[in-house]
């Protein structure tokens, strides 16, 4: 998120609340634990990349269920950050 899209983001949600200050905390708080949660899953994503090279570097999936559990896993996160980002930007 640029800056000027916080500061309106914000501001806005500032001028909604009954309580400003409360208001414009919160909003930091849900973005910063968006910001966290989109680090951890560029983490995720560098560990999948590693283990898809070793992988395919023996030339066999071994457990091939449990990968494919793995990345069920990773996809239903990342639908869950997408939907909160989804929600911020909407205000809501």
């Amino acid at each position: 998120m640029q800056i000027g899209g916080y500061v309106a983001e914000a501001s806005l949600a500032a001028a909604r609340a009954e309580d400003p200050t409360a208001a414009v905390a919160d909003y930091r708080a849900m973005v910063k634990a968006l910001m966290a949660a989109n680090r951890q899953l560029g983490w995720v994503g560098n560990n999948l990349n590693q283990l898809t090279w070793h992988l395919n570097k023996d030339g066999s999936w071994p457990q091939s269920d449990t990968v494919r559990r793995l990345l069920d896993g990773v996809e239903a996160a990342v639908e869950v950050v997408d939907t909160a980002v989804a929600q911020v930007v909407e205000g809501r």
